[in-house]
């Protein structure tokens, strides 16, 4: 129960992010706000939990290396496909590593994520089609397959701390993708971005709110609530991120919200509220 609380926190924090993400990207290029982001947030992580991260380094530098690259990865192919298509269409392309979870670990493990869990997934796709599907128009073109292969490298990245957590240390893994995102995020910036002021003023309480509510705090609790939660479920809970950004776009930003949008966050809910029901409906059948 803690881990899934931890989940929805997660998603809560990520959703509002979108709000100062916007303010942030009218200020700084995205890598760069990458950069200060997870740097930052990895030094936090380094000055509460050094003595712990220096005894495991050695041994979990790799894999959280692998989990950083990953990550930016997919940050990246979904901003540069932001680009050439709509930010909603990018979000529901984004959302379908919800189905794509189940469907991996199916394929590669050969373990079915149960009937709940696929249906709840495909429910939550769906929601997503309905609160971002105004802007699903039009011919597949470069942009939508770079947010596909944004879609897969976020699958891949659950699937594979589903992988670590099991043998390396959380705080570590978690530590070390963020200072491999950093480094990759600074080198992007320097070879492609135009030069930025380091930190603007105006927009410094953003800055910091995005930093150490939906960086140091969110990643780390994936990293550290997925040692409990099946990828799949795990998905499926983080999914709410899009009905807080839409909320949070409501509420902060006084964007309109039609019935259509209304019903896709109804669905998402009900997607996270059976996949957190299937253990008991599989306890009342044993």
């Amino acid at each position: 129960m803690l881990a899934d609380l931890g989940l929805l926190y997660c998603a809560f924090f990520w959703g509002i992010s979108f709000v100062s993400m916007k303010i942030l990207l009218d200020v700084y290029p995205a890598c760069w706000i990458l950069f200060l982001r997870f740097t930052t947030a990895g030094i936090f992580i380094y000055l509460f939990f050094r003595k712990r991260i220096n005894k495991s380094l050695s041994h979990d530098f790799k894999s959280g290396t692998v989990l950083g690259f990953l990550l930016f990865l997919a940050l990246v192919t979904q901003t540069v496909g932001l680009n050439y298509i709509g930010g909603g269409r990018s979000a529901f392309i984004s959302a379908v590593y919800v189905l794509l979870v189940p469907l991996i670990v199916w394929a590669m493990k050969k373990i079915f994520p149960g009937w709940v869990t696929l249906g709840a997934a495909c429910l939550c796709v769906f929601g997503m089609y309905l609160l971002t599907g105004d802007e699903m128009s039009g011919t597949f073109n470069f942009g939508d397959f770079l947010t596909v292969v944004c879609a897969f490298l976020f699958a891949f990245q659950v699937i594979l701390i589903d992988k670590y957590d099991r043998g390396c240390d959380p705080i570590t893994l978690s530590f070390v993708e963020f200072i491999t995102l950093g480094f990759f995020s600074l080198a992007a910036s320097l070879l492609f971005e135009p030069k930025k002021e380091l930190i603007n003023v105006e927009s410094l309480p953003d800055l910091i709110f995005t930093i150490i509510f939906c960086t140091f705090g969110c990643y780390m609790i994936q990293i550290c609530a997925q040692k409990f939660v099946k990828p799949a479920r795990a998905t499926i809970i983080m999914s709410l991120e899009s009905v807080f950004g839409l909320l949070g776009s409501v509420i902060l930003l006084g964007e309109p919200v039609s019935f259509k949008s209304g019903l896709g966050c109804a669905l998402i809910f009900i997607a996270v509220l059976a996949a957190e029901l299937e253990p008991f409906i599989k306890l009342k059948h044993a």
